[in-house]
Order: structure tokens, then sequence, then C-alpha cells
């Protein structure tokens, strides 16, 4: 097969003529499908700067990108590993149509005495054949080819069979599925230096939103916020979706005002004070939602009770997308998409508002006294006075 492996680690893609690109979620869209296949063509043009590629092509139900050499193949395959939407991708060699052009030219991709098992598929069912019958056709010629066929082979051949073309894959390398960032709008994400949040922007990204990210922090200046491990969290989403804006908000008016009620309802009235941030932030920028990285009773301010008083008032929806996970696996998926390691390292995260006797079970009328107390719309104004905003390239 075409595909092997240079000494300098990378692998040799000569022989194949493009790599074909197939969509996730989107498949199965109706008559907006057209708008999430042109969000989903921008984002990997956008994941792709900086690639040589010949063209990059848009079909009824896949992309056809032709890279100009090697190193093109290496980079295209590494990045469309990180694109939201997609739900394969492959090198693929191309041959007409016709069964003998097929036939033919799955020699070119496949090597000698090789045992294959023939996966066929043909979308435009207007050719004279069907799938079945041209892998019989494999099976009647298969003493004249210089591998043989097995259906119970490991090694396969696939081939998704177009009008005019056939696009023959070896190994389909699976995509992150979901759907396109901002096919679904855009949303805030509350986002501390945590194993949480992280996590959740992720699987927020996964369903479609563009993020505005809101880090709520303790230092006494935005810069030193800004050069904190928060940095390096955004930098790896951001290998998810390449354009970052990030709000740095001291939490100082808050801490200040917060002297004034009991130490056990701060965390409470803290999260409440947030989700006011974030809403007012949310009318500078036009957003939509709120994604925070809360998971029901994993700590004191999560219980059920807590979160309906810290979220009361709020008017824009809020997605909790790790509602329903216990931290182990939360772990695991930081790990897999590589924020863990920077989570788990010292950082004095506001976040981290501690208690002996945390309340677990505030009411909605308790925490808007304690609202009124400290006169909460004043404090928010007072940080966001205070916010600094940064956009980013990666």
């Amino acid at each position: 097969m075409p595909e092997c492996a240079l000494a300098d680690g990378l692998m040799d893609f000569k022989g194949f003529d493009c790599i074909v690109i197939h969509f996730g979620e989107i498949s199965i869209k109706g008559n907006n499908k057209p708008d999430f296949t042109k969000r989903l063509y921008a984002n990997i043009k956008h994941m792709l700067e900086g690639v040589e590629y010949e063209k990059f092509e848009t079909l009824r139900d896949r992309f056809v990108l032709y890279p100009k050499n090697n190193n093109g193949y290496a980079r295209s395959l590494e990045r469309l590993g990180r694109v939201f939407g997609l739900s394969w991708y492959a090198p693929a060699l191309i041959s007409e149509s016709s069964m003998d052009s097929i036939i033919e030219n799955s020699e070119k991709i496949i090597g000698n005495e090789e045992t294959v098992k023939i996966i066929a598929h043909r979308s435009y069912k207007g050719l004279d054949f069907t799938s079945t019958e041209l892998i019989g056709e494999f099976i009647n010629r298969e003493k004249e080819l210089r591998f043989s066929i097995d259906k119970n082979s490991n090694s396969k051949l696939y081939i998704s069979i177009t009008k005019d073309r056939a696009y023959m894959t070896r190994e389909r390398r699976a995509g992150l599925g979901g759907l396109p960032v901002g096919s679904s709008g855009r949303a805030i994400s509350l986002f501390s230096g945590g194993i949480d949040s992280p996590v959740a922007s992720y699987f927020a990204m996964k369903k479609g939103l563009e993020l505005v990210y809101v880090h709520v922090h303790a230092f006494s200046d935005n810069e030193e916020a800004a050069g904190s491990k928060i940095n390096g969290l955004l930098q790896i989403l951001g290998r998810y979706y390449n354009s970052i804006r990030v709000y740095y908000v001291p939490a100082y008016p808050f801490q200040s005002a917060a002297m004034r009620i009991p130490h056990r309802f701060e965390l409470v009235l803290f999260k409440r004070f947030m989700f006011r941030l974030a809403e007012r932030i949310s009318d500078i920028e036009g957003t939509d939602a709120i994604v925070t990285g809360e998971s029901l009773g994993q700590v004191a301010s999560q219980t059920l009770k807590n979160m309906a008083s810290s979220q009361s008032g709020t008017k824009q929806f809020i997605f909790r997308p790790l509602i329903g996970f216990d931290k182990n696996e939360i772990i695991e998926y930081a790990k897999s998409i590589g924020t863990y390691d920077m989570s788990i390292g010292r950082y004095k995260d506001v976040c981290s508002i501690s208690s002996i006797r945390p309340a677990t079970g505030t009411s909605i009328g308790l925490i808007d006294r304690l609202c009124g107390s400290i006169s909460m719309d004043e404090v928010v104004g007072r940080a966001l006075n205070l916010a600094m905003r940064k956009d980013y390239k990666l």
C-alpha cells in the first residue's frame, strides 16, 4: 500500500491522490444542511492555514482535499483530527467509477500477496452495477490479482463510488463527530483553572458552540492572570478551534463586598455573581447561552438547591455538559483532550472559596436577600469596568 514510514518518523503518502473527508452529524440535516456544510468547510480551511494544497472541493456528501506534497498530507491529516463535525477522513486513491478501472487501480493501493476484505458503497445509484456485484467481480477476477479476497480479513479496502469517481482508502481515521463550531451559535464559557470547565468547553464546542471565555481571577493585575496557566489551557482548547476571545475579570470587587455576608454562603453567592457577570458580557458579545463545568452533587455549591439559587434570575439558557458525569469520567476526558496536566498545576482559583461548613441547601429567597445586601448589580458593574479582553489567533 502507498503509505509507509519514512526515516524521520513521518509517513510516505506517495501514490495517494487526495484526502477524502466525510461529514459527521450534519449528514442527517434537512434543508439547513448547506448552512452546516458551509460552516464546516470554512472551519477546515481555517484549520489548514499554512498547509500547502492544490484545491479543496465540496461535493454533495463529502469534501475532497488535494495536498501538494507529503508534508501537506501529514499536516492535513493531523489537523483534520481536531475539527468538530467530521465522521471520518482518509488518504485516498481515485479511479473512474467503472468496475474495470476500480479493480485495476485497487492493485496500486494494495501490496502484493495480501489478503483483503472489500467494503464497497455505491452512493450514486445510477451506475449499471451494485456494490455487491462489484465485490463479486473482484472474486471472479481473483486469479488475475496480486492479492486474495477474504471477507474475514482484518486488512480492508474501502471503495466509495460516486457518479464519476471511486475513492479507495485503506484505513479510515475517525473524526471528532459533533457539529462544526459556530453552527449552533455563540455562548459564554465560565472558565476556571480547574479540571471541569475546559472539558465542558470542549463538549460545548463539539455541539457547535463558538465560545467567549470569562475567567474571574484572584490576581491584582489582569496581565498577570493572562500570563498564568489559563493562557496555556486556552491554547490547548485552541487546537480544536483556533480563534479565542477571553475576558479576564478581577474577583476583588466581589470578595470585598462578600465580607459583609456569612462565609458559608459565599460560594453560592459567588456563582450568582458569575452568572450576572456572564449575562453582562453576553450583552456586549451578542451570545445566547452560558456554559459551566458544573456536575450535579460534585461539590457543595453544585447541589440541586444551590444550583437553583445561584442561577435564579439568569435569563439566558445555561448549558451544563458535565451534569451527569462523575469526577473520574471528567478526568479521563481531560486527559484525552490534553488539559489534565495543566489543570492540576498549582493555581489560586477563585472558585476554590471554601468553608468549614458550606451551605448545601440554600433557598432562592435567601440568596436574593444577600445579593441585595451587597448591591450585586453594582459589584458586577465594578468588576466589569476592571476587566480586560484579549483575542488570540492560534
